[in-house]
C-alpha cells in the first residue's frame, strides 16, 4: 500500500512521499484491552492498520478471493 507520508530516519519526522492521497480526518476506534496492547506492540502499527483494513474490504468486496 503507498503511504504519503513515510518517516525520516535520520529524524524521526515524516516527510511526504508523494505517493497517495490520505483523507484530511483520521478514522479512530477503540479496542479490547487485550487486541490494543498487541496492535501497540506492533512496530509500524499505522501501516500495519491501513494494509489489514485496506485486504478487509478487499475481502468483503471481492468475496469469491477470500
Amino acid at each position: 500500500m503507498a503511504q504519503k507520508y513515510q518517516r525520516d530516519t535520520d529524524n524521526g519526522r515524516y516527510i511526504e512521499s508523494g505517493q497517495a492521497e490520505m483523507a484530511s480526518s483520521p478514522i479512530s476506534v477503540r479496542l479490547p484491552l487485550d487486541v490494543d496492547r498487541k496492535v501497540r506492540a506492533i512496530p509500524n502499527r499505522t501501516e500495519f492498520l491501513r494494509e489489514a483494513i485496506a485486504k478487509a474490504l478487499h475481502e468483503l468486496e471481492n468475496p469469491q478471493s477470500a
